[in-house]
């Protein structure tokens, strides 16, 4: 898998200097200050819209609030549709509700973004607070410059009540022990105006786990969108744990969606076999097999307001 994950990120990155972009090209009186990089000296204009929205499924994309912009962002998930635990008698995972998530993300300055959310939480993290920091190092363009480059940071503190089990673990001895960071760069091009692409390295960190598990996770993903309609598209996204320890049996989120866009509104119908909502949930806590129909509906819908 590692040998696959090396070669798409070779072909994103040599690719971009292959294909053309005169489908990308966007007048100057459609950019917003927001998005323009500050000291660009040449004539070539920034690159809009790679995605519809600020996460591709579930995970960021490269996409930024724009400055003094507020986002308001509720999301669901729902039980397994298949195998066991689904079918007529949950009335396809739709009786369950295994996650939900509400959220106010910020424009805070140009090219930076902070965010702050409450989800019900998963498994033995429950009650989940979280916020994240994302900055856009590199901005697409149609000339000189490929491809976008975002860095993001997010922290997630579950304060469910901490177990008695000193074995578990949500055991928590000290409040430390319940801080989850996941720290990850994402890069992305945008290849016409139907096609992008994303891929994002990174490092999952919890701070106390099972004693066959182990803190720290490398990972690698990737995405992308199909726009078939200036209102709607398809979405995939997929993330591999590099090296997870071979005791542990969680598996790998892998997520598809379509997205439904409106004059104020982005909604996005989602598949995936990972019940977290947040990139410290889904990352190192997926445990459901799309092969044996244990994946979920799920949706968000994301409004945004200039303040």
């Amino acid at each position: 898998m590692k040998k696959i994950i090396n070669v798409i990120i070779i072909v994103v990155i040599n690719s971009t200097w292959v294909y053309s972009q005169d489908s990308l090209i966007v007048s100057d009186n459609e950019i917003k200050d927001e998005f323009v990089s500050e000291g660009a000296t040449d004539n070539s204009t920034v690159v809009t819209e790679t995605f519809a929205s600020i996460r591709v499924v579930n995970n960021h994309s490269i996409e930024m609030i724009p400055v003094r912009s507020l986002e308001f962002i509720v999301s669901h998930k729902f039980g397994d549709l298949a195998g066991s635990n689904g079918g007529v008698a949950t009335w396809f995972g739709l009786d369950n509700l295994e996650d939900v998530r509400i959220a106010f993300e910020y424009g805070l300055y140009k090219n930076m973004n902070a965010g702050y959310g409450r989800s019900k939480g998963i498994g033995h993290t429950t009650q989940v607070f979280d916020g994240y920091y994302k900055y856009s190092i590199l901005q697409q363009r149609t000339s000189k410059m490929p491809i976008s480059l975002v860095f993001v940071s997010a922290v997630s503190i579950p304060y469910g009540p901490a177990s008695t089990d000193s074995t578990a673990p949500n055991s928590y001895p000290t409040f430390l022990n319940r801080f989850i960071f996941t720290n990850q760069i994402l890069i992305a091009r945008k290849f016409s105006d139907r096609i992008s692409l994303q891929i994002n390295l990174g490092y999952n960190h919890r701070n106390y786990v099972d004693y066959k598990d182990q803190n720290g996770l490398f990972f690698a993903g990737i995405s992308g969108r199909f726009r078939m309609t200036k209102s709607f598209g398809f979405l995939f996204e997929y993330i591999h744990i590099l090296d997870r320890p071979s005791a542990i049996t969680y598996t790998n989120h892998l997520a598809v969606g379509i997205e439904l866009l409106t004059g104020g509104h982005a909604f996005a119908l989602t598949f995936a076999n990972s019940t977290g909502m947040t990139e410290n949930l889904f990352i190192p806590y997926t445990n459901r097999n799309w092969l044996q129909g244990q994946f979920r509906f799920g949706f968000s819908i994301n409004r945004r307001f200039k303040l």
